[in-house]
């Protein structure tokens, strides 16, 4: 694929994840009201509101105001980063996606981080077992790390294994 069509691919990505993200996120702050707020939605998923200030599973120990901004600054420099990787190197369609998923990611959380002071998670799965609330920027991040996963590890080994004739 063309440099040219894979970095609108990625940027194109990019925009309509973010902007699904923010969206679903206005929905669950003006739907669910107050933090700790659940509402069915689907099978067993639950819309469970909670205000994250710190980050993925809580890592990071929350210090304020230099949690908040040093989130921020790093999301920023993550995404700046993986649009110039995107314009330069990213060659294949699913790459270009995955690129532009990782972007939305960093920057959906960081505009919340910026506005807000917190990550609006909402997306409760914890009947499956997974017992931490999370976001479309969030799932934008777990889906591109996939994405590039496949493009640059298993996509590459299936190839040489076809290449040099060994059964799968």
């Amino acid at each position: 694929m063309k440099a040219g069509t894979t970095s609108i691919v990625g940027a194109s990505t990019a925009v309509a994840v973010l902007i699904a993200d923010q969206a679903s996120k206005l929905w669950a702050l003006n739907a669910l009201k107050v933090e700790g707020a659940s509402q069915h939605l689907i099978g067993a998923f639950n819309a469970t509101l909670v205000f994250n200030r710190s980050n993925a599973f809580g890592v990071v120990p929350v210090a304020g105001e230099l949690t908040r901004w040093g989130l921020v600054s790093f999301n920023v420099i993550v995404a700046a980063a993986l649009v110039w990787w995107l314009l330069r190197y990213t060659h294949r369609f699913l790459s270009a996606m995955g690129v532009g998923l990782l972007i939305a990611g960093a920057l959906g959380n960081a505009l919340d981080r910026s506005r807000l002071g917190f990550v609006v998670d909402f997306l409760d799965a914890s009947a499956l077992g997974f017992h931490w609330v999370f976001n479309v920027a969030d799932s934008a991040v777990n889906a591109g790390v996939g994405c590039l996963v496949l493009t640059t590890i298993i996509l590459p080994a299936l190839q040489q294994r076809r290449a040099t004739g060994v059964s799968a």
